[in-house]
């Protein structure tokens, strides 16, 4: 008994489960030119969180990324990884869009 509930117990600890926080989606250019894409992301331990310093990098990368163009259909997403019960999470932001040329 006690062996299929530390079992059950487990399994539950280490399961994970991603929420999607939000979408944001600019116009998708006509001509579809080379696709771009970084993201950043930062450990939140017992949901305690402080700064979002971690996003400050996401714009200068896709920016060295595409040089010499213009980004356009821009889209972001910003998810919460929750491993451990909610003990352990990890905050995702994934920017992607086109390299149009100038």
């Amino acid at each position: 008994m006690f062996k299929k509930l530390f079992i059950i117990v487990m399994l539950f600890c280490v399961s994970s489960c991603v929420h999607l926080q939000s979408v944001s989606l600019t116009q998708i250019p006509a001509k579809k030119s080379k696709k771009v894409e970084t993201e950043a992301h930062k450990w939140i331990i017992l949901g305690f969180t402080f700064d979002n310093d971690y996003l400050d990098e996401v714009v200068p990368e896709l920016n060295r990324r595409c040089s010499n163009g213009k980004i356009q259909g821009v889209l972001t997403k910003d998810e919460t990884v929750n491993y451990f019960i909610g003990l352990v999470m990890k905050q995702r932001v994934v920017v992607s869009g086109y390299c149009q040329k100038a």
